[in-house]
């Protein structure tokens, strides 16, 4: 009987470590900048998917390491600001010491790579884009003071690029429906952006700071937000139409429904942050229907 319990003590002690494990990686994942990371990586493996381009490991983890400097980077220098508006992320940040060590080493090690796998143009395209993006916190967010959404179009822009970093890192010719999925990929991330503005708002206002939810009512941004996500779905479609994107593209039009939903969630509440995880999450949901789409078409042909 005695024994019975022990083992019982030692299957729910183990179960406690690990619920604890699972915990910590996820809040690793969302509050350390790998989530978007790997939304990254997933937009060259749409892109190379879409338009059958063969990628090594060497691009992908460049584009892992340029996203998470970046983004570990702009959450470190936020760690202030994010008492108010996001107290979780600011308290992990802060109770696991995380180091700008940390960005330093890793925009190191991610140059080291382009310098040993890229070319000179790419390598430089690279650093470029991580020098931009870390000084977006310091500098560049400032001009939104000046320039209505810039830091969404900035942002947008890096996102979208992605698309066309593919083609330039292995000399390929870009080409239109290159460039189409680059707008298609500046959209969406432009209503994601935009959303993330919403939580903000009140603060951004404060600062100065001319977002659309800070420019625009709380009965004027949630109009924009909808017509942002209905224009993205109906881009891609056109697009499939017109034989700039093949017709594999269309597995994404799940995302209108999946982005409706945390955007309504978000506009019923501000602090509703599970959803704001699922807006970041996006990229990835990207290259799952993408990957789906491209097995039911094995199938099919099977």
């Amino acid at each position: 009987m005695v024994e019975n319990v022990h083992k019982i003590d030692f299957f729910i002690a183990i179960n406690n470590q690990l619920i604890k494990l699972m915990n910590l990686f996820w809040k690793e994942m969302v509050f350390g900048g790998h989530l978007f990371a790997v939304g990254s990586v997933a937009v060259i493996l749409v892109c190379a998917t879409l338009f059958r381009v063969h990628v090594g490991l060497d691009i992908l983890f460049c584009s892992y390491l340029l996203f998470y400097a970046i983004y570990l980077y702009d959450y470190l220098q936020g760690v202030s600001s994010d008492e108010l508006t996001n107290s979780s992320r600011a308290r992990y940040l802060r109770s696991k010491h995380k180091a700008m060590c940390t960005v330093l080493i890793t925009s190191v090690l991610l140059v080291a790579l382009l310098l040993l796998f890229a070319n000179i143009v790419t390598t430089f395209i690279g650093i470029s884009i991580l020098v931009l993006g870390l000084f977006y916190g310091s500098y560049f967010k400032k001009i939104t003071k000046m320039i209505p959404a810039f830091k969404n179009f900035f942002v947008s822009f890096v996102w979208s690029f992605m698309v066309l970093f593919v083609f330039i890192y292995y000399s390929l010719p870009i080409t239109y429906g290159a460039l189409m999925l680059a707008l298609f990929i500046f959209i969406r991330m432009m209503n994601i952006q935009i959303l993330f503005d919403v939580r903000d708002a009140e603060s951004d206002r404060k600062d100065g700071l001319l977002t659309i939810p800070a420019l625009f009512s709380d009965r004027q941004y949630p109009f924009i937000l909808r017509s942002v996500n209905s224009l993205s779905i109906l881009f891609v479609t056109v697009c499939v139409i017109l034989g700039l994107l093949p017709l594999l593209t269309l597995a994404v039009i799940p995302m209108f429904y999946y982005a409706a939903t945390y955007i309504n969630n978000v506009l019923k509440c501000k602090k509703n942050y599970s959803s704001y995880v699922f807006a970041a999450c996006e990229p990835i949901m990207w290259s799952v229907l993408i990957f789906a789409g491209q097995y039911i078409t094995m199938l099919g042909i099977l």
